[in-house]
């Protein structure tokens, strides 16, 4: 991939916006700025800003943070035929009162968020796209834009699409890009990820079935008992969705993984089960939902035998609580909520987890994947982390206006308890987004 990264930093548009399946990949919208300009072409804008409250983390009362970030976004689309289109996307990232632990997730200074040209037509055959994209498979648990990031994740990819009616295959080759705020954004060679994900959706009325199977690979990693080496860890796996007229809808995923990590071997596994219903017919229009997560945890240190699930830029603010302290991997939760909105401007979001440790021998791991609180000799004597509950409120104004907030507590349970301070840490965040 290091010469697709070559051409994108030369060309300075790059970008395909690996197709999720179930959303379009990314272009600019014709919004305020583009009414009066030709079809073929396309001019936007976003602006946001956020302002964040944590306390407690790391479960420590006196360990507490507060910040201002600022994203703001130029989008340009040049589509002179059915057949080939550019797109680009600019982004300024910043923040005050960020700590250095901070910076790096956080502060960006303009850089080319993605790029892609396009050749073939999406509405036909095929097409094909070639550049820095941001990329999203499986409802965003198996990979995720996070766009609630103030930085977000991009590759450099080569994607192929085949598609006719309700089915699709994308097969993408790729490479993650590292943000680097003092110079222009690359990937590492050596950081890749390549797979295929299918969409079947003509098979069985209201639903998709959507095998999938991808590599990930990176460098020098260091395995259970010392040795250094390279990651080769495949991921083989299916998801199906179900949406019912009546207002039910299913969700079930399940993969595993198997490779090499270092010297050891890769035996993981990660399944989700989802069951909700919206009342269609009701005043605003509620959904209720409950869903099941399992993440493999390493359930021996020091056998050679890598057991917990290697977690790859899933949108964990979407689905693992807003509080951003739960990883996909070495947990087991429960998660259940309402969704409801009042009218046609505002959208209310009230959500519940119940979080467990799926191995009480590995550590228990933040959303990045990195550790959070690491695991403790022996085994812990509990592997209850504790519940945690989200409210989040949005309002249009407009489509080129909105605002909105929320508030998440994690209450600790007995694992926390014993290895750490066990306060409980909270999250709080108000924001404004202008979309022009």
């Amino acid at each position: 991939m290091s010469g697709i990264g070559k051409v994108t930093g030369v060309l300075c548009l790059c970008l395909v916006a690996l197709s999720p399946v179930q959303a379009q990949d990314w272009k600019p919208s014709r919004g305020v700025l583009s009414r009066e300009l030709p079809e073929w072409f396309t001019l936007g804008t976003e602006l946001r800003f956020r302002w964040e409250d944590r306390r407690g983390l790391r479960f420590d009362p006196a360990d507490n943070d507060g910040y201002l970030v600022s994203r703001f976004r130029i989008n340009l689309g040049i589509e002179p035929s059915r057949y080939f289109g550019v797109y680009v996307q600019g982004q300024d990232s910043r923040g005050v009162k960020l700590d250095n632990a901070r910076r790096n997730s956080q502060r960006n200074v303009f850089d080319i968020r993605q790029g892609y040209v396009r050749i073939g037509d999406e509405d036909g055959l095929w097409d094909l796209k070639v550049g820095r994209m941001r990329m999203s498979l499986g409802n965003e648990r198996l990979l995720g834009n996070r766009d609630w990031s103030n930085t977000t994740p991009t590759h450099d990819v080569v994607k192929l699409a085949l598609h006719k009616g309700e089915n699709r295959v994308d097969i993408f080759a790729s490479s993650n890009v590292i943000i680097d705020d003092d110079a222009f954004d690359k990937h590492v060679d050596g950081n890749n990820y390549h797979g295929i994900y299918g969409s079947l959706g003509s098979i069985i009325p209201h639903t998709k079935i959507e095998p999938y199977f991808t590599q990930r690979t990176f460098n020098r990693v260091t395995g259970e008992r010392g040795a250094v080496g390279d990651a080769d860890i495949y991921t083989a796996g299916a998801r199906a969705e179900v949406k019912m007229p009546s207002g039910w809808e299913f969700e079930a995923d399940y993969a595993r993984q198997f490779g090499s990590y270092g010297a050891d071997d890769v035996q993981a596994w990660v399944t989700t089960l989802v069951t909700g219903y919206t009342f269609q017919d009701a005043a605003w229009k509620p959904r209720t939902y409950g869903e099941f997560n399992y993440a493999s945890g390493d359930q021996t240190f020091g056998d050679g035998v890598r057991g917990t699930y290697d977690t790859y830029f899933h949108d964990f603010h979407r689905h693992d609580g807003i509080a951003d302290l739960l990883g996909r991997r070495n947990t087991r939760n429960f998660k259940s909520g309402l969704h409801f909105k009042p009218n046609s401007r505002t959208v209310v979001q009230l959500d519940h987890l119940l979080i467990w440790l799926a191995s009480r021998n590995d550590a228990y791991y933040r959303h990045s994947g990195s550790v959070l609180v690491p695991r403790v000799a022996g085994g812990a004597a509990s592997s209850y982390v504790g519940n945690e509950f989200d409210a989040q409120v949005v309002y249009t104004f407009s489509p080129e206006y909105r605002f909105g907030g929320g508030y998440a507590r994690l209450f600790p349970g007995a694992f926390l308890a014993e290895t750490t301070p066990a306060a409980d840490s909270s999250f709080g965040y108000v924001f404004i987004e202008f979309t022009l």
